[in-house]
């Protein structure tokens, strides 16, 4: 049983009044904003487990993490982005980050799988399904398809990894409409048309995700090279020049 937030106890008043619930979990606490799991807080020695998460499907994290980059993937749960209690400006990024969290719509939080009798019977299903599907004279890694193939057999943006339905919808604004479209483009014009539609998408975890999409990687699993080259073409797209503002002129009497 977690014990009662100590140091962060503070952090529970961010959250709305009689509006979330508490639950303990992985030794902390974990509040939830009707179905929605929206943060998790623990307090340990262990410099893993001592801070906050906010639990972000991986679609949506390249925008959480370029907004907010103190943020990163948990070593354990890399689906929760967690923040550390000895980070620079803790308690003010937490109070910014919970208000993004708070907004309609919010993209920032996770509604958990159905555990149960029903949960058991799919997954039994599923298992069932697989043990017929699989050749087991071999091991399982050798029967996964390369990224070539599921390249190849993709259609529409989301079908690729690392991209939803929000990434989706941008595309199209600057006329990408399919999987192949984008293929066929590459990741480096892609970049560049999104940061010319809208300059919000100027940080290399967007980067990040448009090269992991083109090779079937989990964006925080590209290689330290690709990470490096993404950064340098990023550096690389000169930003639009600001527009001064004119005086008026002054009225001689």
């Amino acid at each position: 049983m977690a014990k009662e937030p100590g140091e962060l106890k503070w952090i529970e008043e961010l959250l709305p009044e009689e509006g979330y619930r508490r639950k303990s979990m992985f030794g902390g606490f974990a509040y939830y904003i009707e179905d929605k799991i929206v943060l998790l807080i623990f307090e340990s020695d262990d410099k893993r487990w001592n801070g906050v998460m906010f639990p972000v499907e991986r679609e949506f994290q390249p925008q959480a993490l370029g907004k907010f980059p103190e943020l990163s993937p948990h070593s354990i749960l890399p689906k929760w982005l967690y923040l550390p209690i000895h980070t620079e400006g803790f308690d003010e990024l937490v109070s910014d980050i919970i208000r993004e969290v708070l907004r309609p719509h919010s993209f920032w939080g996770s509604i958990p799988k159905p555990k149960g009798k029903k949960a058991k019977s799919t997954k039994k299903k599923a298992d069932d399904e697989v043990s017929v599907k699989l050749d087991t004279r071999r091991p399982r890694m050798f029967s996964d398809e390369p990224a070539e193939d599921i390249l190849k057999k993709a259609k529409k943006i989301s079908d690729l990894k690392n991209l939803g339905a929000v990434t989706e919808k941008q595309f199209a604004k600057i006329g990408i409409t399919t999987a192949q479209q984008f293929i066929k483009l590459g990741w480096k014009k892609t970049m560049k048309k999104l940061i010319e539609y809208d300059p919000k998408h100027r940080h290399s975890l967007y980067a990040y995700a448009l090269i992991g999409a083109l090779t079937n990687t989990e964006f925080t699993r590209i290689s330290d090279e690709e990470k490096a080259e993404a950064k340098a073409f990023i550096k690389s797209i000169p930003k639009p020049e600001k527009k001064q503002k004119r005086s008026r002129p002054v009225n001689k009497r």
